[in-house]
């Protein structure tokens, strides 16, 4: 039986809406006494209470946290007009007036990562933009979408790892995305259950950040919670799953080891008293941060808040701990030190041989196999799973081996042919895997072309990485006369290409 007119167009309606970006949605409004109840017991004017009422439902811009390898270069300064304006992350800028962003080929290439400032707060917890992380192993603990994880990974440096863990399996796919946008293959991901992951990997962490789940008061202004966030058995549910993650991030830390610990909520259930209770119940040791000292918590020596009607962003609060040294090792910890592979056997994927159809593809394309990459201790790890191929850094943990890891995608098969993926064109054009490839040089106006779908007018032929200005944006697949377009459809755009007179070449605008 068929819908009448108007039921189908009430379902239209709702299918639309369910659909609209977060931009869209209709920001919550409070009123001061449930603002005065969210933020209890830290205690505030009326005047200001009235103030941070009216923020909560103000929609902030967000801004660009600069890539740390590009944060000199001068398409930041010279081009955007950038300064870097937020004062706890250096590495953070304002998006200039009329700039559209999320429409440039600088954000194509990777160049920043858009996101509130608020959540740059646990990023300068971390101390992500210094060197401080540098080689480290690091665990992002509820990692997607990515914001915090691909700021880690590029804070870990040249030596460091990184374990993008996600329990929420439909985010997995946009959190490998953005990590691959950071050309790094220092990382690896994971979906699990917290408790299960510190079963797996017991005191192996230098850093584990948390982004906690919460009860998000600060997405309120997004339009991305309702009025329920402020309630108290929200609050308290939320405060409670908190506790059981941080006990597994405590087990998963090494003696000495570091906690950063964040949320985008004002509750202090879920802030200050979690901050609490690592330290009566875990033996954390606060962790101060000279730099964030202006933005201290009342209520914690090394908590840290930004607000939305003093501070300009939704909001976030971030501790920083530290796990005593002296502290003996449980004794899974001992136990995984002397035998890592003891508590959890398995298939190792890596040493399952590849398709022929992908070893042909990788051979042709990066000039190794995987025969090759298995016996040649400075070369990438590869490995199959299923319909996909990945390739791990070199000096990777061997942990990576094990079925519950995900690493860098370098290649796809659609039917049964096998084809290079779109993260594995984003790597630094010095990558061991990549560095062989054969590329293709686009200037602005042809970059804005092919981001669109457009295809690439060349001679060459075979698969060629697409750069701008010496950065790789995905690939094509040639045969001397144009290059067939292989940008995913996620990752296509439209923008618009003019000239720079000033400059004395193209530029792509909005």
């Amino acid at each position: 039986m068929s819908r009448s007119r108007k039921g189908s167009k009430k379902a239209s309606r709702k299918s639309s809406a369910s659909s609209k970006p977060s931009a869209n949605r209709k920001p919550v409004e409070l009123d001061t006494e449930q603002v005065s109840a969210a933020i209890a017991p830290i205690a505030l004017p009326d005047d200001e209470l009235e103030r941070l009422a009216a923020a909560m439902s103000q929609r902030h811009a967000n801004v660009m946290r600069i890539r740390r390898d590009r944060s000199e270069s001068n398409a930041n300064e010279a081009e955007l007009g950038t300064q870097f304006d937020v004062p706890w992350y250096p590495l953070a800028a304002a998006i200039p007036n009329d700039y559209r962003a999320s429409r440039s080929i600088d954000f194509a290439a990777g160049e920043y990562y858009l996101q509130d400032a608020g959540s740059l707060l646990a990023l300068a917890a971390a101390e992500a933009h210094t060197d401080s992380l540098s080689g480290q192993l690091v665990c992002d603990l509820c990692a997607a979408p990515g914001g915090k994880a691909t700021g880690l990974l590029e804070a870990i440096g040249s030596d460091g790892f990184l374990l993008a863990n996600e329990p929420i399996r439909s985010r997995v796919a946009p959190l490998a995305y953005n990590l691959s946008r950071t050309g790094s293959d220092r990382y690896a991901i994971s979906s699990e259950d917290p408790d299960a992951l510190a079963e797996k990997l017991p005191g192996v962490f230098d850093t584990i950040l948390i982004d906690a789940p919460c009860s998000g008061q600060a997405l309120l202004s997004r339009g991305r919670q309702s009025k329920g966030a402020v309630n108290e058995s929200m609050v308290a549910t939320n405060a409670a799953r908190q506790q059981r993650i941080l006990a597994a991030a405590h087990k998963l830390l090494r003696s000495g080891g570091t906690i950063i610990y964040s949320t985008c909520t004002f509750a202090v259930a879920e802030n200050e008293d979690q901050v609490q209770w690592m330290k009566d119940e875990l033996n954390m040791q606060p962790s101060p941060i000279e730099a964030l000292s202006d933005y201290q918590s009342p209520l914690a020596d090394c908590g840290y808040r930004v607000w939305p009607h003093r501070d300009g962003c939704a909001g976030a609060f971030a501790a920083r701990l530290t796990k005593p040294i002296a502290e003996e090792p449980s004794e899974e910890t001992a136990e995984f030190s002397e035998d890592p592979w003891l508590l959890r056997r398995g298939v190792l994927q890596s040493e399952q041989p590849l398709d022929s159809g992908c070893d042909e593809l990788i051979q042709s394309v990066f000039g190794t196999s995987s025969t090759e990459a298995r016996t040649d201790e400075e070369s990438v790890l590869l490995r199959q799973r299923d319909w996909i191929a990945e390739a791990f850094c070199k000096g990777a943990p061997e942990w990576v081996k094990q079925d519950w890891t995900i690493g860098p995608e370098v290649a796809h098969r659609t039917g049964q042919t096998w084809k290079p993926s779109h993260a594995c064109a984003l790597r630094h054009p010095d990558d061991p895997l990549t560095a062989n490839a054969e590329r293709i040089e686009l200037n602005d106006a042809e970059a804005a072309t092919y981001l669109a779908g457009g295809t690439v007018p060349t001679d060459q032929r075979g698969w060629l990485i697409v750069q701008n200005r010496d950065r790789p944006l995905g690939w094509v697949k040639a045969d001397g006369r144009i290059g067939k377009n292989h940008l995913p459809t996620h990752a296509r755009m439209q923008v618009v290409a003019e000239v720079s007179k000033d400059k004395g070449r193209e530029k792509v605008v909005d």
